[in-house]
């Protein structure tokens, strides 16, 4: 029994280690404006190695991102954004986030100069409070990871593409446009606000048919078309081509639009609770009660 028990142990105690024996480890802005690639400014004084799995924390402070190179995000590791801002400036290298994340949970990320975000299957975005600003158009495909909203602000320079499915549960996403063009994309709308801009090229909707921005049942999202009105809205036809649906069907009369802003405002026309329609009945039979003693 002893030599069985000094055999299991070892083994036990080795399923618990990383690989390569190492932990990730999480690095925290030290505070102030600087540059990202300074080990000085960071808690502990090295710079953060986000390409082996380590995460960079930013609570304060702003930080700017001069590259030498891509910033590789991979095998786990993270940019994470509590507070303050981080911006890259000065150079068009890329930001690799294969296998990694860029979690905004407060402060502002600024994609800046760099050409590209790319992305993999295990990659993530989650914006949950605070702003990030998107450079260019962004994709959404099934190929390019997790891309969440749940609260904040997200901004697209140009165009959203929702090539597979997108969920907006929360938060904000502006864009000048949002196309359809490159694949059968669905965004199913259940709460937040989406931004686009209506006097822009195509009115800030391209494509329809299969694809649509389709708000759930009982969606309480709003969908914002700047510098728009009305009377462009009936010439597009959004909400009777297919472009806008309610519950996956075309349905114009589910919806409220108003010009606001200098704008339209479309929300979904709350349903009445089963409470509110009871009571209705029980009026309509009091009244046909009162007029037949009559």
């Amino acid at each position: 029994m002893k030599s069985v028990c000094r055999v299991v142990a070892p083994l036990v105690l080795l399923t618990f280690l990383p690989m390569n024996g190492l932990s990730a480890a999480t690095v925290v802005w030290g505070g102030g404006t600087g540059d990202y690639l300074t080990g000085g400014n960071w808690e502990g004084g090295e710079v953060p190695g986000t390409a082996s799995g380590n995460t960079a924390e930013i609570n304060s402070g702003a930080v700017t991102y001069t590259p030498g190179g891509d910033l590789a995000i991979h095998n786990g590791g993270a940019l994470v954004l509590n507070g303050g801002s981080w911006t890259q400036a000065g150079g068009n290298a890329w930001i690799q986030l294969g296998s990694g994340s860029l979690i905004v949970a407060g402060g502002t990320f600024n994609q800046g100069t760099s050409d590209n975000i790319v992305r993999n299957s295990d990659s993530n975005i989650t914006v949950s409070a605070g702003i990030a600003n998107f450079s260019g158009n962004f994709l959404n495909r099934a190929d390019f990871g997790d891309f969440t909203i749940t609260g904040g602000t997200v901004n697209i320079a140009n165009e959203f593409k929702p090539i597979s499915s997108f969920t907006m549960t929360g938060g904000t996403l502006s864009a000048t446009m949002i196309s359809f063009a490159d694949g059968p994309g669905i965004i199913d709308f259940t709460g937040g606000t989406i931004s686009v801009d209506g006097g822009s090229f195509y009115s800030g909707f391209y494509g329809g048919g299969s694809q649509s921005l389709n708000f759930s049942t009982a969606s309480t999202g709003s969908l914002f078309f700047r510098n728009y009105s009305l009377t462009a809205l009936a010439e597009d036809g959004f909400l009777t081509n297919g472009t806008l649906q309610w519950d996956g069907a075309i349905d114009p009369t589910a919806f409220s639009a108003v010009e606001s802003e200098g704008g339209v405002l479309i929300t979904v026309i709350p349903e009445p609770s089963t409470p509110l329609t009871l009571l209705g009945g029980m009026g309509a039979l009091m009244l046909l009660r009162r007029r037949k003693s009559n």
